[in-house]
């Protein structure tokens, strides 16, 4: 998909003419408090859901079709059936290994168009004793859809790193 050029935008979500960005921060809004309690609030709802095993939950947390990005492939899950079935297996293979709980660090957020929000977290997967076993990053393109809030549309897995034991 292409924007049309400035001779031919085709309505106000084009909003005006930009020059080239410079470090991104001319396209990056403002992302007010109301916006990051919620977000801050949508990610606690989704880590209790994920060491929980809460599939519909989880389900919840995302608008279809979503988009899941890798550094070795892409996957599209259309269907809520889709994402629950994905989402099967990792739960009870991270729980298998012992997960509890999981908490986040929201590293970054953007607000690249009114209705999408961008957001870098830190996941951090703990033990029955609190102790972190692994650190994951995520990068999560989000819709706010009315009356429903933040719904994920495109998930960028960025990597982790397992924490030795002590």
């Amino acid at each position: 998909m292409t924007r049309a050029s400035p001779a031919r935008r085709t309505g106000e979500r084009d909003g005006p003419p930009r020059g080239h960005p410079v470090e991104g921060s001319e396209i990056t809004k403002c992302v007010d408090a109301t916006t990051r309690a919620e977000l801050g609030a949508f990610f606690d709802r989704f880590a209790a859901a994920f060491a929980g095993g809460d599939l519909p939950a989880l389900v919840g947390c995302y608008a279809t079709p979503v988009l899941f990005v890798t550094e070795w492939d892409s996957t599209t899950l259309d269907s809520a059936h889709a994402i629950a079935e994905g989402f099967r297996h990792v739960v009870s293979e991270h729980r298998s290994r012992g997960l509890v709980s999981l908490s986040h660090r929201i590293e970054t957020i953007s607000k690249p168009a009114p209705r999408l929000v961008e957001v870098g977290i830190r996941w951090t997967f703990n033990d029955s004793a609190g102790h972190a076993m692994l650190h994951d990053r995520y990068r999560y393109l989000l819709r706010l859809v009315d009356d429903e809030g933040p719904r994920i549309t495109v998930v960028v897995v960025l990597g982790g790193a397992v924490v030795p034991t002590p």
